[in-house]
């Protein structure tokens, strides 16, 4: 495309301009930032205050506030907030924590093991019904939409070995969001065995 006479002068200047305007700009070099940043803790005289998820719950048991907790929902369906403090109300007892974060990790990876056996039975029927070793009685074998009843119904069965897949990752997923929630936590990994 060609561009008119009166544009050329104008974009040949923005260009210049983009090319000369980052070389203008002044640049501190690392030693200067790192005296900046001493400079700048020197003047600090107090840590600042970590609230923790305690601090909130002794306010609020004071009137003073409340505790909101974000934290994704597992596949037993509790929150991690519930979760962490034992699916109820709050426990300091590491006892009755290692208790409960075993059992949530025990179940989740229960849920695993059953969806992958549920899709292996599932993809040993389809192969079985694939094989078509079960004997077929008179009227089935006279029916003349015999052939397009089983392909619906292969076609039905490779929907829901599918959908099964589906489900063993979502389980595999609730795993990994469990430790990575225990890990955030600061459980211990010994924990969740």
């Amino acid at each position: 495309m060609l561009v008119p006479s009166r544009s050329r002068p104008r974009s040949a200047l923005l260009v210049l301009l983009a090319f000369l305007l980052p070389s203008m700009a002044p640049s501190q070099d690392l030693a200067a930032v790192a005296r900046k940043e001493k400079e700048r803790r020197a003047k600090v005289t107090k840590p600042a205050k970590v609230l923790t998820e305690g601090d909130g719950k002794d306010a609020s048991a004071k009137g003073a506030g409340s505790v909101t907790s974000l934290g994704a929902s597992t596949a037993g369906g509790s929150s991690a907030s519930s979760a962490a403090s034992g699916g109820g109300a709050a426990t300091t007892d590491p006892e009755a924590q290692r208790a409960s974060w075993k059992a949530r990790a025990d179940a989740t990876r229960n849920a695993v093991t059953a969806a992958e056996a549920k899709l292996t039975q599932m993809e040993r029927d389809l192969a079985a019904y694939r094989s078509d070793i079960s004997p077929v009685s008179a009227a089935d074998a006279m029916d003349p939409m015999r052939l397009q009843k089983r392909e619906a119904l292969i076609n039905k069965l490779n929907k829901d070995i599918e959908a099964q897949k589906g489900t063993v990752v979502e389980a595999k997923k609730a795993v990994a969001t469990l430790e990575d929630e225990a890990r955030r936590n600061g459980v211990p990994a010994g924990w969740l065995r």
